[in-house]
């Protein structure tokens, strides 16, 4: 009996040399394949189309900041509770010291949400610590 293989349509990839090499994944391309552009395949130039799409604007992003940044300051506030109901010396340092340490990145957070959701303002002044 006849055994019917699934091979369709066949390449004959020894037939033939590679037309050119994707630059992004190294895929071979042949005469029969999409033609690519800029030396890059069909599939990289879809995976970088996705990316493009799913992109946050800066506006996105400025939300996200400012969910953190309030993340970031409930906790040291927490800490800060915490330190001051702390029983012993080496308890409330620790605690204070942990919540000093948050502290510039909450601030840095804040500074930056700031900065996104005004960046396209024409008459906003931005702040010196950050270009974009």
């Amino acid at each position: 009996m006849a055994q019917i293989l699934d091979c369709y349509p066949y390449r004959d990839k020894q037939g033939e040399r590679p037309r050119f090499f994707c630059l992004r994944c190294g895929q071979e391309q042949y005469s029969y394949d999409p033609p690519g552009v800029g030396g890059i395949c069909r599939r990289c130039r879809r995976q970088e189309r996705k990316r493009e799409e799913n992109a946050m604007t800066l506006q996105e992003m400025s939300t996200t900041y400012r969910a953190q940044a309030q993340r970031l300051r409930e906790r040291i506030r927490s800490l800060e509770a915490a330190g001051r109901q702390a029983e012993s010396k080496t308890e409330r340092e620790r605690l204070n010291g942990r919540a000093l340490a948050l502290t510039p990145i909450w601030r840095e957070t804040r500074d930056l949400a700031v900065l996104l959701e005004n960046y396209y303002e024409r008459g906003y002044r931005r702040n010196d610590r950050y270009t974009l």
